[in-house]
């Protein structure tokens, strides 16, 4: 962040009031805006130009936006009952906006499964030698079994809070550490390549030096006093730190870090002063070396942090595993948007000059300017889109929210959580998405398990039968694009869903049951998966088997295949669609260009990610 300009300090505008004043006690008539079509007590009221309840009661349509404020005893029948609450029509979002081209970020980072199959050996051991007592003996494999197991426990909060903490030996190695985490937290996904992550680490290095040099106390000391002070002790207390034994002890480095707290001294602003003492980034603002740019890499990985993995074009890329970034992002940096998406937010329409001059006010810094510099002045200061958000009426982020399809109805605070979540998931740049279907492969196991809510508040679906051909089609994707199969797909009724096919005119049939809690065997087999395979026989199509993707299935249900297949010889394969995705996700990561060998499906057991897992050992 940039030390503030010279401007004089004002007082911040007064918060406004998260909700609004209730309204004066009226007929429920009045308060729904127009006379309703029954009797009033007990039923909801609407807004909006129809004169009747609307016929569509759709959830995804409608939400409840509070009290109409009635005393009770203007509610018929209901003495000293709630007032009914209102519901409106949800605003509908603009289709065309450009936002809603770019959602996806956070389904593209990589965590901890992702990664570990990819990685180096040398690299996974420094990772598991930071919480195994030892390592002596383990394989590859091995540690990368581990790995993926104790995913949960690696990126424990408390644990990786404790590791970015715990002051290094070496002060320099920790600013550095520090640094790398700093540029990867602003990367899209969290990642860089090694060789670029060195390059921009002593580029931004290189940014804090030259900031320094035009740094001068003087000015602040008149325009801010107060601020003036703070920075002033802070010199003197790391000048002295530093002047003791040309070294910071970890010791100091703690009581610094206190300091800094006790202060409101970003650690940004710490570099500057440091460079200000010619004691950045190192003695004589010497730039650091590839070299030790490597050792804190190294020591990051030791503690679990940062994690390198080999891409396809066989470049080791450095990345904060998704899991760890979080806690990392929210906990220790702080950080509610990455820059990217924090000007994003400052260049919506709701958000005016007048905001980012009241933003930047608040915290004594330069108000003069164009919309486009004060965003700029904005994201390179200690002001967050919470801030900024938070100092906007419950109506203009109400209108933002409904704008992109969110709730728009709830607290203040609500609303200001769900416009960061919402713009926290935009990618940097569009991607052209080659095949619609990948989408809706995106939420896999949500259209497998018919989770509607969520599946509507994500504009995955706009009515619940979309789900059973969204499941269908994304499964087809799932075996042409993720597992390289031949897939031949069927919409026709009395038919199975797909085919695969093998080599000598055989094929494995398949078919989609998504269900809210589990699939029963006994409701299809006998009445539609043996029909279709005795049709595929009657067509001169020789099928060995048939899997059944589902969320899972009852405990039944195996006994009723192993039954089937001592029957009719024919397999049948209960797939959960966690198991199957875990599948192809692993195997597109492991052989992007090799088909999978599919006769592995042919087996009468339930495949969930644990047996995806011994299949990909067999492949």
């Amino acid at each position: 962040m940039t030390l503030p300009n010279p401007c004089v300090t004002t007082q911040s505008p007064a918060p406004t009031a998260d909700t609004e004043s209730a309204p004066e006690p009226q007929s429920p008539a009045a308060a729904s805006g127009h006379a309703p079509s029954e009797p009033v007590g007990g039923i909801a009221l609407y807004e909006g130009t129809d004169q009747s309840e609307p016929d569509d009661q759709d959830e995804g349509e409608w939400e409840e936006v509070g009290d109409v404020g009635l005393p009770p005893g203007d509610v018929p029948g209901a003495v000293g009952a709630k007032a009914p609450r209102t519901r409106r029509r949800r605003r509908q979002p603009k289709l065309d906006s450009p936002e809603f081209r770019l959602r996806g970020r956070r389904a593209l980072c990589k965590r901890i499964e992702d990664i570990a199959p990819l990685m180096l050996k040398m690299v996974k051991l420094r990772v598991v030698t930071s919480y195994l007592p030892s390592v002596r003996g383990l394989e590859d494999d091995d540690l990368t079994r581990i790995l993926r197991d104790d995913a949960a426990k690696i990126a424990e909060r408390g644990r990786v809070l404790a590791a970015l903490t715990t002051p290094d030996a070496d002060f320099n190695r920790s600013q550095l550490k520090a640094m790398i985490l700093d540029v990867l937290l602003q990367e899209e996904v969290y990642a860089l390549p090694e060789k670029r992550l060195d390059e921009k680490v002593i580029e931004f290095e290189a940014g804090i030096v030259e900031r320094s040099k035009s740094l001068d106390l003087t000015d602040l000391r008149k325009s801010d006093p107060d601020r003036w002070h703070h920075f002033d002790t802070y010199r003197i207390v790391l000048e002295a730190a530093w002047s003791n034994d040309g070294m910071i002890s970890p010791d100091e480095a703690r009581l610094l870090a206190v300091l800094r707290t006790h202060l409101s001294i970003s650690r940004e602003e710490h570099w500057l002063i440091s460079g200000l003492l010619k004691r950045f980034p190192k003695e004589g603002c010497a730039l650091h070396t590839p070299d030790e740019v490597n050792d804190a890499r190294k020591e990051l990985q030791r503690q679990g942090v940062l994690w390198q993995y080999r891409d396809e074009n066989n470049q080791n890329v450095d990345v904060i595993p998704a899991e760890v970034a979080e806690t990392v992002r929210r906990d220790h940096a702080g950080q509610e948007l990455q820059r990217v998406n924090f000007r994003r937010v400052l260049s919506h329409d709701g958000i005016l000059l007048t905001d980012l001059r009241a933003a930047l006010v608040a915290r004594g810094l330069d108000r003069a300017g164009n919309k486009a510099e004060l965003i700029e002045r904005v994201v390179a200061s200690e002001v967050t889109p919470a801030d900024v958000l938070g100092a906007l009426d419950r109506d203009k982020l109400s209108a933002m929210c409904g704008s992109f399809g969110l709730k728009s109805a709830g607290a203040k605070a609500d609303l200001v959580r769900r416009l960061i979540e919402f713009y926290d998931d935009l990618t940097f740049e569009e991607r052209a998405t080659k095949d619609v279907r990948e989408g809706w492969y995106a939420d896999y196991e949500l259209l497998a398990a018919r989770a509607y809510a969520e599946l509507r508040a994500k504009k995955v679906i706009t009515k619940d039968l979309d789900i059973q051909y969204l499941f269908e089609d994304a499964t087809a994707f799932l075996f042409e694009a993720r597992m390289r199969a031949a897939c031949d797909v069927s919409r026709r009724d009395n038919r199975a869903d797909g085919r695969l096919a093998l080599e000598a005119d055989q094929s494995l049939l398949w078919d989609c049951k998504s269900a809210e809690v589990v699939v029963n065997l006994q409701d299809h087999l006998d009445t539609q998966f043996d029909g279709y395979l005795r049709k595929e026989r009657e067509a001169g199509r020789n099928a060995l088997g048939f899997l059944v993707i589902g969320p899972a299935f009852t405990p039944q249900s195996l006994i009723l295949a192993n039954r089937y297949k001592a029957r009719t010889n024919w397999d049948v394969a209960l797939v959960t669609a966690s198991g199957l995705k875990h599948l192809a996700d692993r195997w597109a990561a492991l052989e992007p260009d090799k088909p999978f060998p599919i006769r592995l499906l042919n087996r009468t057991e339930v495949i969930d990610k644990e047996r995806a897992e011994f299949l990909l050992s067999l492949a």
